[in-house]
């Protein structure tokens, strides 16, 4: 019989439940494990070694129960960069809606695995986080050349804290750095919607486009954007002049590039009654999306869309965002967002007077004190016109 080469194995029986373990020509004893890569879920094996049987069956058992408590492949030296991944796919990824998931994804690739991914996680420190988000407030846009807003830089803040905060509750480590921190102060993102005459030119300037209705919803019932490109016409009662608020369409990476959720809170389904120029529009849009539907010439998307395009296809969030800029920049209006629409709308309603209760509703916060916060200057505003108006009526002379 030929002798075998150094270092080739030497089959041995195995205990139960010890998979494979082996001798080798030169003494040394191996534990071959199969396990699943919780980053790129792929099938892999892991070797360990040992002088002994006993001895690789207990690392072989170390190995394991550290796996199963961390959710992390064991190295010895974990790297910040690494605890990130696998707590955005094992932990992040199943407990969030799939846009906050990509925004927080986002967050990790691009702002902390850069930054502070090469440091082991057991010696992350306090003051490597805190200059970190230092350089983020003076300079961390992703090109380089300009700063991050506060309130940029502090979600960056709480997606590490997160991050973290998992990795103490799995004992990795003792205690989570940025606990420690000075972090940044919040901020309220500030916003100055058109005024009615502006509003009403833009409307007017964009009433032969295809996406007049869309503006025109956004105007008149206070939607997301998520929520507008999620609307079917089942949605719709045209003869009572209603909307109902029951998904919403995100983006997201794969085939289809969207999908449809539930309402963002329970509160954000809901009914709205609409101003009589948006029913009347959407009932017109309505004959055209039909006569588009009979003239297309291949398979039209039969998912009854509100707002959709030639094909039946849904819009891309962003698609909506660039198109409304440039419409807006066409109107010679001021900037502002898309989104800002819907603030808006309730800007617009609470200076006619409108009960906080009920544009809290149209709006869909989960509780109104979101409302009254959100919109606090505009009450402060109204509050200096009625004091003004109350002076003006003061007769003592």
């Amino acid at each position: 019989m030929a002798k075998k080469a150094a270092g080739e194995k030497t089959t041995k029986r195995r205990g139960h439940n010890e998979g494979s373990i082996y001798e080798r020509n030169d003494g040394r004893w191996v534990a071959e494990i199969s396990y699943r890569d919780p980053v790129t879920n792929a099938n892999k094996r892991k070797p360990l070694y040992g002088k002994s049987r006993p001895e690789v069956i207990a690392a072989k058992k170390d190995w394991e129960t550290e796996f199963e408590r961390t959710g992390v492949v064991p190295s010895g030296k974990l790297l910040t960069k690494d605890w990130l991944n696998t707590w955005l796919t094992t932990y992040k990824k199943p407990s969030v809606r799939e846009n906050t998931y990509q925004g927080e994804k986002r967050i990790v690739e691009k702002h902390l695995i850069p930054k502070i991914g090469d440091y082991t996680l057991r010696n992350l420190r306090t003051e490597h986080i805190q200059k970190m988000l230092n350089e983020k407030l003076e300079k961390g846009s992703l090109k380089g050349n300009r700063k991050l807003s506060p309130r940029m830089v502090e979600h960056i803040y709480v997606v590490l804290h997160d991050a973290l905060g998992q990795a103490v509750k799995n004992q990795i480590i003792g205690r989570n750095p940025c606990v420690a921190v000075n972090k940044p102060k919040k901020t309220k993102t500030e916003f100055i919607p058109w005024t009615t005459d502006q509003t009403n030119s833009f409307l007017k300037s964009v009433k032969k486009g295809r996406l007049f209705p869309l503006y025109m919803v956004a105007w008149g019932a206070g939607l997301r954007r998520s929520e507008i490109l999620g609307l079917k016409w089942s949605d719709l009662d045209l003869k009572k002049g209603t909307l109902t608020v029951n998904r919403a369409l995100v983006k997201v990476i794969g085939t289809p590039p969207y999908k449809f959720e539930e309402p963002k809170t329970k509160k954000s389904r809901r009914m709205i009654p609409l101003p009589i120029p948006v029913t009347k529009e959407l009932t017109a849009w309505r004959k055209q999306q039909a006569a588009e539907e009979l003239a297309f010439d291949g398979k039209y998307n039969l998912l009854g869309l509100v707002f959709c395009d030639e094909a039946g296809q849904p819009y891309n969030p962003d698609f909506i965002s660039r198109s409304f800029k440039w419409d807006r920049e066409a109107a010679k209006l001021p900037a502002i967002r898309f989104h800002d629409l819907r603030h808006g709308h309730a800007t617009q309603l609470l200076e006619m007077g409108e009960d906080i209760k009920v544009i809290s509703d149209r709006l869909g916060h989960s509780n109104i004190s979101i409302t009254a916060d959100t919109y606090a200057h505009v009450a402060e505003k109204m509050q200096r016109g009625a004091s003004t108006k109350l002076g003006r009526s003061l007769k003592i002379k």
